[in-house]
Formats: C-alpha cells, structure tokens, sequence
C-alpha cells in the first residue's frame, strides 16, 4: 500500500501572524486590479487586443462551419492555436459586446490567477510578497489578451485539489488545461504524489471526452475530426516559432537561424527529458518535504523553457513556478539571490521601464529565459540534495 500522505500543511514564519507589514496591505491587489483596468482602456484605445479577436472570432467561425486554423487577415493577424474546443468554452464571452467582453477576459483573468495565488501553502507575509513579486509579469500577460493568466491558474488549482484530496475538481482543472493549450495537462503529473489516483484518473477520461466531443454541440463529426487534423498539423509544422526558449536563446548567441535544429539542440533536448525523469524518479522513491511543489515549480518552469512557441507573456507561467518554488524551499541565500535575478532580467529588463539599451538587449538575446533556467537547475539541484538525506532528517 503507497504510504498515506496528509495535505501539505500551511508553511508558518516566525511570529509575523501577529504583526501586519506593508506588504501584506490590500495596496498589492488594488494594484493588480487598477492595473488591469489601465491595460483595458489602453487596449480599446489602441485597439491592440488581437488575441482576445482571435478567440472571439473562434467562436463566429466555429458557427458558420468555417475552419478554425486558417489565416483570416481582414479580422486578425497570426494563426489560432487553441484547442478545437475551446471556442465553446469562450462562447459565453465571444457573444457579450467587444469592449465588455474584453473587459470581462481580462479581469476574469486577474481574478482567477490572484485566487489560485491565494490557495499556495504559504503564510499570508510569503503569499503577499508573492503577489509584488508577480505583478509585472502578470500585467505583461494581461497586456497581450492571451490565455496564459489562466492557464497559470488552472495548473496551480489542479495541484492544490490534489493536495487536499478532491480528485474530480483536480481532474476538472487538469483537463480544462488541455482544452485550452494541450501542453498545459502535464501539470497532471503530478498525481502520482497524491491519494486517490484511480479517482483523478477516471475522472480525467470522463472529463477528457466530454470536452473532446463537445464541440459537436455545433459541428458534424466530420467537421469535429477535420479540426482536430488542422490542429494537429498546425501545432506540429515549423509554422509557429516564437523561441522566446532556451533554444531560441542559444540560437540568438549563436547567430544560427532558428529553423535549423542542431546537435546542441538535440543535446539539450534529451537533457531535459532525463532532468524531468529523474526528479520524478527521486521524489517517487524519497519524498522530501514540500517535493509536489517544488516539483509543480519545476513543471511549470519546464513547460516554458523548452517549448520552441514560447514568447514573453508566456512567462507568467515560468515566472509563477519559480517564485512559488523558491518561496516554499527553506534554504534562504540562494532563494532571495535567485529572486532578484529573476524579476530583474526575466521580469523588468524586458519592459520599457529600463534603459532601452538594456531593454534591446536582452530582447535580442532572448535573456528573459536565463533566470528561469538557472532556477530550474537549481530546482533540480534541491530535489537530488533533499533526495539524498534520510527521511527524519
């Protein structure tokens, strides 16, 4: 029988539960709101949403039987690249007015990514510093309209349900991650962890063929089978380079185009397919403290670095994982050294809030991933060290 494992209990600091510092005012989340509204407005009078276009007009063509991964230059510019049924989960937005239904998206995001921030097991001084730690990431994000807030949140709520023994909700949030960007499911590895894993798994097939099969509410199977087809080749094709990833960093370099894969690529590949085998191996045999979370991080940084379609507002993923690993690994130096770097040059560096010969530096070189992969390495690192002590230490 697996050995039994409780929830993980709630990390407390030294006595801070009874004193209230700066950070742990409402000052950060009025920001977070305030901020997302300012990005709102500066969106309708720009008119610079295109990824909220895409998504609306997903749904319309969805409607008129029209093919969903097409070009459709006279309404938005680039691919759609979401799951074929995710028009039917964006139904109750795409049909509201623009600007509302913007409006909406947008705040939704914000809300639902500050509650997930909400259910990590940290004391309330860690989760508050959190909140100021990922709020020029999360407002990057938001700037672009794109699906990444929520994706983040989804993937923290499936290993928070997981953790406090509610399967069917984890297998929810898991499969909701599929049907939005099929690579954000692998956070459902995770439950090899945790209790109840024929639970979560059979939830996840029943879960995972009813949003499959649901967009039949609107096609004929054929039309359903064919959006899958295009989908597929589209995701597959050398169509979608972003390579704001290591890859793309070790092209930029390098000075080699990002369309030719080199033996240093494969080499890198290979490396982190073994990285993530082996600390699921360790934490499958050993079990440290606080392994699922650090894990989690680990994942989330893993999913962002290596993926050849990831471009900046991607990070919100990366960045949440690494923030919410560092905070829960009880080593304080190379946490807070790690920290800094990583909200300099991941974080602000790419903004217009630094020097621009900063900020083009770091853009053309694809910097904003170093941070994150050093924090994976050192992720790695912790999960090997703590593997190596004995259980009651």
């Amino acid at each position: 029988m697996p050995e039994r494992q409780e929830p993980t209990p709630v990390i407390s600091m030294t006595d801070a539960s009874s004193r209230t510092y700066w950070y742990q005012q409402p000052l950060v989340i009025a920001l977070y709101f305030i901020g997302t509204c300012v990005l709102f407005i500066q969106s309708l009078v720009t008119n610079k949403y295109n990824n909220f276009v895409i998504f609306r007009s997903s749904w319309d063509h969805m409607l008129h039987h029209q093919p969903l991964y097409l070009l459709y230059p006279d309404t938005y510019f680039d691919y759609y690249l979401y799951h074929p049924s995710f028009p039917v989960f964006f139904a109750p937005i795409a049909i509201l007015p623009r600007a509302i239904g913007l409006f909406v998206w947008l705040m939704g995001s914000t809300v639902l990514f500050l509650y997930a921030i909400r259910q990590l097991p940290l004391a309330a001084n860690k989760r508050y510093i959190v909140y100021w730690l990922l709020i020029l990431e999360l407002l990057n994000a938001i700037q672009s309209s794109q699906t990444n807030p929520l994706m983040t949140a989804l993937m923290i709520l499936t290993v928070v349900n997981l953790d406090r023994k509610k399967p069917v909700p984890a297998a929810l949030f898991t499969c909701l991650c599929f049907f939005i960007k099929g690579y954000g499911a692998i956070i459902g590895l995770l439950f090899l962890f945790f209790d109840k894993k024929w639970i979560y798994l059979k939830y996840c097939i029943i879960f995972g063929i009813a949003g499959t099969l649901l967009p039949l509410l609107v096609l004929s199977p054929a039309e359903l089978l064919q959006s899958y087809k295009d989908w597929y080749a589209l995701i597959t094709s050398s169509t979608i380079v972003e390579n704001v990833s290591l890859r793309g960093m070790m092209h930029a370099i390098s000075n080699t185009p990002q369309q030719v894969t080199t033996a240093t690529d494969m080499i890198v590949f290979l490396c982190a397919i073994m990285g993530l085998i082996a600390a699921f191996i360790s934490g499958w045999t050993y079990k440290p403290a606080y392994y699922q979370w650090v894990t989690c991080g680990y994942l989330l940084i893993w999913i962002v670095v290596f993926n050849q379609s990831s471009e900046s507002p991607t990070y919100i993923v990366a960045v949440t994982g690494a923030v919410a690993g560092l905070m829960l690994i009880q080593d304080k130096k190379a946490p807070l050294f790690l920290l800094g770097l990583l909200i300099l040059v991941t974080s602000l560096f790419p903004t217009d809030l630094v020097p621009k010969f900063i900020n083009r530096f770091v853009i053309a070189y694809h910097l904003k991933v170093l941070p994150c992969v050093v924090i994976l390495l050192y992720f790695q690192y912790h999960l090997f060290s703590q593997a190596k002590r004995p259980k009651s230490a």
